[in-house]
């Protein structure tokens, strides 16, 4: 069995070893969320009790760790480690350990590498495949908490409290519909399953949680939860649910959203510029010459084929041909490739397409002009929107994609439902535009 020692440097803090059959039972709505968002494959991290008091069980000791205790976990060679409150380092021969409240209380969870997260709630740690894998036990409104201001904005409070309000309840349904018949973990991840961040973002959105409690959309027949799907901005029009996901969902159905249009910044219209030559060796072909899209019924690309300049043509979805472009882990801006809502324009590679309508183009889009010497701006020597301006003109085209929207454009769209409330409707009234066949029930 593990030994361990422990040294305490702080006066009057003091740890001393409880029956396990003393711990705190878990709360009737506790779930547990994987953190793998902020904290994948945590090699080393340091836990310390911001608020209450926790029980640190190690194997089948439990101790009292109360409020400025500290966890540091990490491994050595190929052995985990742990340090408790800046004593000296020990091998863990166990492969889970585990912080339980014992009071309402919150957790700092750091990294090296800067991120630096607080969870409401426990904490449980498994060391797997030579990582640490961190799971938050926490109460699912609290929960909630961490993911209504990160999915939309405590801002919009000011003025569209009742778009929060909606994405609580379709936050809320998402849970529930994710963690029923036996499954108790999700994910903190946005591209898994809902952004979580924790107490850190908590705000102006918590009372859209608290006005919504228990809140969640059922199917009019059926009674049961529904798939609450959303994304940040429809394009002016939703999407089928089949047409991303191949499967049939009466709740998500696609139909004209008007409130989506006009809002959304960036989101709302945006442009993605890029070479020929780029665009071909991108897929595994020469310069592209022509590009045929095949659309949805809403306007979005269901396929994209391109053709080049030896006759050779590619095929992709268009949702892999987003993926490839989308400016992962970078701000949203107009210059990005945010959805598969759009349309392509080709420039051709003569003198003349390179006058005064290019230059617009540069300056929008790269946010400066480009000049050669008494010839004025050349098209010719972009690479991408995202990779820049070559030192020297190419003899071939650009694609210019137009787009709208944010996202994969199924369910409710968060800024639809924010210009939606501006407008005055309540939560319930936006759920119903952006849900079919589906009622709020408590």
């Amino acid at each position: 069995m593990l030994r361990i020692v422990y040294r305490f440097l702080s006066l009057g803090m003091f740890l001393f070893i409880l029956l396990l059959s003393q711990t705190k039972p878990c709360h009737a709505n506790e779930i547990s969320v994987e953190l793998v968002w902020k904290l994948s494959q945590a090699g080393w991290v340091e836990i310390e009790v911001e608020q209450g008091d926790y029980q640190l069980i190690v194997d089948k000791t439990v101790l009292i760790f109360p409020k400025g205790s500290t966890l540091q976990v990490g491994w050595g060679g190929w052995a985990p480690v742990l340090r408790i409150n800046h004593a000296e380092y020990q091998v863990f021969g166990g492969s889970v350990l585990k912080l339980r409240e014992i009071d309402q209380g919150s957790l700092r969870v750091k990294s090296p590498d800067g991120k630096d997260v607080v969870y409401r709630g426990g904490l449980q740690l498994n060391w797997q495949n030579n990582h640490w894998r961190l799971i938050n036990e926490v109460d699912s409104e609290d929960y909630l908490k961490g993911v209504v201001p990160i999915e939309m904005s405590n801002e919009w409070a000011n003025g569209g409290i009742e778009g929060l309000k909606a994405q609580a309840v379709a936050a809320r349904t998402y849970l529930v519909k994710h963690t029923e018949n036996g499954k108790k973990v999700i994910t903190d991840s946005p591209d898994i399953d809902q952004a979580y961040a924790g107490k850190i973002v908590e705000g102006e959105a918590s009372a859209a949680i608290e006005a919504t409690r228990n809140e969640i959309l059922v199917d009019t027949q059926s009674g049961e939860p529904i798939e609450a799907l959303y994304s940040s901005h429809s394009g002016g029009y939703t999407e089928d649910a089949k047409n991303v996901w191949g499967k049939v969902d009466i709740n998500n159905v696609s139909h004209p959203d008007p409130y989506s249009q006009g809002v959304g910044g960036a989101a709302d219209h945006w442009r993605f510029i890029i070479s020929a030559p780029v665009l071909g060796s991108t897929f595994g072909l020469g310069p592209v010459r022509n590009i045929e899209l095949d659309k949805f019924p809403s306007g979005r690309v269901k396929g994209v084929r391109m053709e080049d300049e030896f006759g050779h043509s590619q095929t992709v979805t268009g949702r892999a041909f987003v993926k490839t472009f989308y400016p992962f882990g970078q701000p949203i801006r107009t210059e990005a490739f945010l959805g598969t809502l759009f349309e392509a324009q080709a420039i051709e590679p003569n003198r003349d397409s390179f006058g005064k309508f290019g230059l617009n183009i540069f300056r929008e889009s790269l946010g400066q002009p480009l000049y050669q010497q008494e010839q004025g701006p050349l098209l010719a020597r972009i690479l991408s929107t995202s990779l820049g301006l070559s030192a020297d003109s190419q003899p071939f085209g650009v694609f210019i994609f137009e787009g709208r929207g944010w996202g994969h454009g199924v369910g409710m769209s968060q800024w639809g439902a924010f210009h939606m409330a501006q407008l005055g409707y309540d939560y319930k009234s936006i759920l119903s535009f952006y849900y079919n066949n589906a009622s709020v029930h408590e």
